[in-house]
């Protein structure tokens, strides 16, 4: 017993190591061993043996030993003569082994397959009483097999946590470091440029569309281009995927080995450029290397992009991260870029675009021209829909500022607070109207709250009076939170988070498995649902492991009687894994797309098939 329980505490190979050394003390045999299986070898893991030279490592066929004959039940498991068992004793001829004796016994792993075996042999022939012994044999080969489970049980573990961790920094497609990762490399950037006073510079490229020249069913004239990449037909998502995947190879291949490229969005990717090198040589390099057409399933298309370049010379006042990513995209977004070159150069001057922006955008929040889409969440049992999620919008000058702009502008400028009550206000009044109609009475939409909501204790009270103002349930306006959320002060939020559960009002958390939270947030804010981000969908109907993935999920949300809905479902063949995976509720625009109040279709089509809508990955939706 003593034996065992420090066998637990061990690694397979020490575990080995103990044993073969315990049974040498114990039974006199010239020859204790523990061996795996590999394929048809039988490799020693460890071996004490004073006469037929074996050492940890060597190996054998399989088909040549001993142990084979035993644990395929043909030959007893100890024989203290071997050879009055003619197998054993043809067997050692054939090898050339003088063998008197032998006892050996399985090493099993937890469905019953042998993967190794545990033996011992001698020239000289054995005493009888050697049979007592097996009992201690089987036991022992028993725990090296419980102690190999553990192994691999850890080892799964950590293979498990890293690819987890791979996938929460980086892109699948691409491979490349997404929009975590690559804040991270550049708040170390900006960190040594402090040190060292190194200058650097930062690339955002922005895929604004493609147009299918050429296409397997002949030439395209006049396709469109709009913010998005769009390709019609079947192959749609797998052209778009290609397209992306080349850009990504392209980008790569024009730059200087210390520079990072990432993916930070489905259309937009990123280049920080480190150690004096010239940002808008690069950012000329990357428009030349885009101009060939990309070659995708059959067609020809031609990649639209533009270029937004940050430079931070070494004399520049030390910055932020967020500073260096928003900047970029503000001046592609900029009147002064509107309309020239698409590299949008950047020089964060005091009256810089990102000003400009902000401005215009502090205007908007205050005249309510932020508004509102709406995109169902869709119940896949049931063609009529009842709940949607609102998704900010905002037009500049005739063209769409994407979300991921101007929110984290709103965030850093202190606008965000405005903006989250003015968008609450505009769903609130839209429910009011959608519950005037007898047809939609129970209507509900998500609202995504920003992160210092949680923590305001006035924020309850703005919630409550929005919806009294408009005479809506609390119960018809989810709040959509991030996992961020949960990160400043959860003590806080759990007060906050109370207050609404007792005003009625659910939450939901949003992009769930993206960022920081725990399983403890689950316990101690009270949510009613979590959303599968669509990271993990991406790849739903073509790697099994996705779909493991997605299937914890959905019990992990069984288990805590959650409602969980399951984000980006943008293909037939995902949709079809998620009813067989017993999902209830999905998003994506394969079912319904993102689209203002009177536009908001009422019955979803749940008969969907690669042919009924064209494939559109649009950078202006969050969906």
């Amino acid at each position: 017993m003593e034996l065992a329980a420090r066998l637990s505490l061990m690694s397979f190979e020490q575990a080995c190591r103990a044993v073969v050394s315990t049974l040498k003390r114990t039974i006199p045999l010239a020859s204790w061993a523990v061996t795996r299986h590999d394929g048809d070898r039988q490799v020693f893991v460890a071996v004490e043996d004073d006469v037929y030279g074996a050492v940890a490592g060597d190996s054998r066929a399989w088909a040549d030993s001993f142990c084979r004959s035993m644990v395929a039940g043909e030959t007893p498991p100890i024989a203290p003569d071997v050879s009055a068992v003619p197998e054993y004793a043809a067997r050692a001829l054939a090898l050339g082994l003088v063998v008197g004796t032998y006892a050996g016994a399985p090493v099993r792993a937890a469905d019953g397959s042998v993967v190794g075996s545990l033996y011992g042999q001698d020239p000289m022939v054995g005493a009888d009483d050697l049979l007592r012994h097996a009992p201690l044999l089987e036991l022992l080969a028993a725990l090296l097999g419980q102690v190999l489970q553990g192994d691999q049980r850890e080892a799964e573990a950590r293979h498990g946590a890293a690819d987890l961790c791979w996938r929460a920094t980086h892109d699948p497609l691409t491979g490349l470091p997404n929009r975590v990762l690559f804040s991270q490399r550049v708040q170390h950037a900006l960190a040594v440029r402090r040190r060292q006073r190194h200058p650097l510079g930062v690339l955002l490229l922005d895929v604004d569309g493609v147009t299918v020249v050429d296409g397997p069913d002949g030439p395209v004239v006049d396709a469109p281009v709009v913010d998005g990449p769009v390709v019609d037909g079947a192959d749609g998502h797998a052209t778009a995927e290609r397209v992306h995947a080349e850009v990504a190879r392209r980008v790569a291949g024009t730059l200087r080995a210390g520079d990072t490229l990432a993916r930070l969005d489905h259309d937009a990717f990123a280049v920080l450029i480190e150690d004096g090198g010239d940002p808008h040589a690069a950012a000329g390099r990357v428009l030349d290397c885009l101009r060939a057409p990309v070659e995708a399933h059959g067609a020809s298309v031609t990649v639209h992009c533009s270029v937004g370049v940050v430079e931070l010379p070494v004399d520049h006042p030390p910055t932020d991260v967020d500073a260096v990513l928003a900047r970029p995209d503000a001046a592609r977004y900029s009147d002064e870029h509107a309309v020239e070159s698409p590299v949008g150069v950047h020089d964060l001057l005091p009256a810089d675009p990102a000003l400009r922006l902000l401005g215009a955008l502090r205007w908007a929040i205050a005249a309510g021209d932020v508004e509102l889409h709406y995109q169902a969440i869709v119940e896949l049992g049931e063609p009529d829909v009842r709940s949607f999620e609102s998704l900010a919008r905002w037009r500049l000058g005739g063209r769409w500022v994407p979300p991921e702009v101007f929110v984290p502008l709103a965030a850093r400028s202190g606008l965000l607070p405005a903006l989250t009550a003015h968008l609450m206000d505009t769903a609130c009044a839209q429910l009011a109207r959608w519950s005037a109609d007898p047809g939609h009475p129970g209507t509900r939409v998500g609202v995504n709250v920003s992160p210092d909501s949680l923590t305001d204790p006035a924020f309850p009270d703005l919630v409550a009076g929005c919806l009294a103002r408009h005479g809506v349930r609390a119960d018809q306006l989810v709040l959509e939170i991030t996992e961020d959320a949960l990160l400043t002060d959860l003590d806080a939020a759990a007060v906050v988070t109370a207050r609404l559960q007792a005003l009625g009002t659910p939450l939901s958390l949003d992009d769930f498995g993206t960022g920081y939270s725990s399983l403890r947030h689950l316990r101690h804010i009270p949510l009613a649902t979590f959303k599968i981000d669509r990271s993990f969908t991406r790849d739903l109907d073509t790697d099994p492991g996705a779909e493991r993935f997605v299937a914890a999920l959905l019990q992990l949300g069984r288990d805590l009687g959650m409602e969980v809905v399951v984000e980006g479902v943008e293909r037939p063949g995902q949709l079809a894994v998620l009813r067989r995976l017993g999902c209830r509720y999905a998003q994506g625009w394969l079912l319904a797309r993102a689209v203002p109040a009177a536009d908001v279709r009422w019955t979803a089509d749940l008969d969907v098939d690669a042919h009924d809508r064209p494939t559109r990955l649009d950078c202006t939706s969050v969906c």
